[in-house]
């Protein structure tokens, strides 16, 4: 099956988590936690954020909902445990608890998404708008079947890839257990993905993010790279230019008959033709959305 036949029908998405965070002060508490303003929750969106350490480097990225004393927050499932042990950290006196809805199951679907199985309108159940025409849907094991399009059996890796082909693709990175804590979020591009609210006060890792932005010393950013058909090349992963390494991987994906990849790349490097580790060569394509590389 094909890339474009993976996006058009719904699949299980076991390598994302949730977690929850419950209690009357769940998005006052993670307002003092992420780069978003939770404030903006309550209109039903779907905010894109980040969870960043006190030297302003991403631990995590987060897809956030929200409804009355609940916030849900979308992630990869290799960092669900530690970003909930690193989030009670922080819980102080806030009346809130902060868990891994391990009760939900993740169907990721396409800009045609069927609609909300009957079944799940009594159950709990989230919408995550994820991006580039994609939602995720969480939903109690129990409604899985009732899901219209779901194939059925355990999912295959090309679903995996697929997924994450897609994010690349559209320029939206993410981070890894592999690469907690590598990049501060402009790196990422997340300035330009509306991740970071400037406006919106204090939140852990604030003043770097900040700086950055105001100094303009953003000297590397995230580019999209394509390269011969291969492994896929892990988080961190170093590319050159004339033998000096100028840019890390964030994350790669194989599509029918490549690799593509999104790199926190130097600008002094920007859209020159790079060289993988193993020799391959990488070669700059475009992003869906205005970088000024100067």
């Amino acid at each position: 099956m094909n890339d474009a036949e993976h996006a058009s029908r719904p699949a299980l998405l076991p390598f994302l988590a949730v977690l929850r965070v419950e209690g009357p002060d769940a998005a006052t508490f993670l307002q003092g936690q992420v780069t978003h303003d939770t404030r903006l929750l309550g209109d039903g969106r779907t905010l894109l954020a980040a969870v960043n350490n006190p030297q302003g480097r991403v631990v995590a990225l987060l897809r956030l909902v929200g409804r009355p004393e609940t916030v849900d927050a979308l992630l990869p499932a290799d960092l669900a445990d530690a970003v909930v042990a690193r989030l009670r950290r922080f819980v102080l006196r806030a009346q809130v608890d902060v868990r891994v809805a391990t009760e939900l199951h993740l169907v990721g679907v396409g800009a045609g998404a069927p609609p909300l199985p009957a079944a799940a309108t009594d159950s709990p159940h989230v919408w995550f708008d994820y991006g580039a025409g994609r939602k995720v849907l969480a939903v109690p094991e129990g409604v899985l079947h009732e899901v219209e399009g779901l194939s059925p059996g355990p999912p295959t890796g090309d679903a995996e890839s697929s997924w994450w082909s897609q994010d690349v693709a559209a320029g939206l990175p993410q981070v890894f257990a592999a690469s907690t804590e590598a990049f501060v979020p402009q790196m990422l591009n997340l300035d330009l993905l509306d991740a970071i609210s400037f406006s919106k006060g204090c939140y852990t890792g604030q003043e770097i993010v900040a700086r950055t932005q105001n100094l303009g010393r953003i000297k590397r950013r995230c580019a999209r790279f394509r390269l011969p058909d291969g492994p896929p090349l892990p988080p961190l992963a170093g590319l050159t230019l004339d033998g000096a390494k100028v840019a890390e991987v964030v994350m790669s994906a194989r599509t029918e008959d490549a690799l593509e990849l999104l790199a926190v790349t130097s600008l002094e490097a920007w859209g020159r033709t790079l060289r993988a580790e193993d020799g391959r060569e990488a070669v700059p394509l475009s992003l869906p959305y205005p970088i000024a590389a100067t």
